[in-house]
Formats: structure tokens, sequence, C-alpha cells
């Protein structure tokens, strides 16, 4: 159990990591599934592995480091073993500073700055699969094509 456990505290002391990620790790280090478990649950209980600490971490840096949308860091999320309401109490944590609004328009001054000289048409189409694949939301993608190109639909 210490050489699981050694491997488990190396692992965190690089980034954080979800419970399902660490299980994932351990087990490529050829640990056995109840050494796993109860290194686990000892990380658990001494608050080292926290899924919604975890997901505020991961959020926050997705804001900063390399800003995408709501929708690609719950996918991520979720890839990494962390589920739907955990990720929600995160979100809901992150209420005031996580505007996907704020957090593209950086994306997009760079990206425009890039697109000059492009026709209109085909310029609105590639920022537009620029942000949909970051994961933002649809009506910040239109918000943005309709302010940047004065297109798309107008809110009633």
């Amino acid at each position: 159990m210490q050489k699981a456990k050694a491997d488990a505290l190396r692992l965190l002391r690089f980034r954080p990591r979800s419970v399902k990620e660490m299980a994932q790790r351990l087990k490529q280090k050829g640990h056995r599934g109840f050494m796993i478990a109860r290194v686990i649950n000892e990380l658990i209980e001494k608050k080292s592995l926290d899924d919604r600490v975890f997901s505020r971490l991961w959020i926050g840096d997705r804001m900063h480091i390399k800003p995408a949308g709501r929708n690609l860091i719950t996918r991520e999320l979720k890839a990494k073993g962390v589920d739907d309401e955990t990720i929600a109490a995160a979100f809901g944590e992150l209420e005031g500073s996580f505007d996907e609004y704020e957090i593209a328009m950086p994306l997009v001054r760079g990206k425009m700055a890039h697109m000059k000289g492009i026709e209109k048409e085909k310029a609105k189409k590639k920022l537009l699969d620029f942000l949909g694949r970051r994961g933002f939301s649809y009506n910040t993608i239109w918000k943005i094509i309709k302010e940047n190109y004065d297109y798309g639909p107008t809110e009633e």
C-alpha cells in the first residue's frame, strides 16, 4: 500500500486529479484494484482528493490559461470522471466570475486580427467554427458574430 500511496501523492504534486483519473493512473502503474480503492479512500478522507475542488480548479485554469466555453469544460470534466452534479456545483460556485462572453472576447480579437482581408462571410464562418470548437454556447457565439459583423438572429 505504501508504494501505491507514494505514487498517488507524487501524481498530486504535479496537479490536482479527479478520483477516476487517480484510479486510472494508479492502475496504469500496476497497482491492484483493492489497493487503489484503499489509497483513494484514504486520500478522500484526508481531503487530498476531491472532485469538487478539482472541478473548481479546472474551470479556473480554463478561464485564465487556455480559455474555453462551458460546453467544452463540461466535456473535459466528464471525461475525467466528474459527475454532472459536481460540475454544476463547481460552475455555481464560480457564477459571478465565469462569463463566457468576457472569456471569448480576447480570443475573438486575436482571431479577427489574423483574418483581415478575408471575405466577410468566410471570416464569420471561421469565427463561428473557432468558437464552437472552443465550447462556447450558441448564444455567446451569435452575440459575438452579431456585434462584429452586424449579422445573426436579433434578440427580441
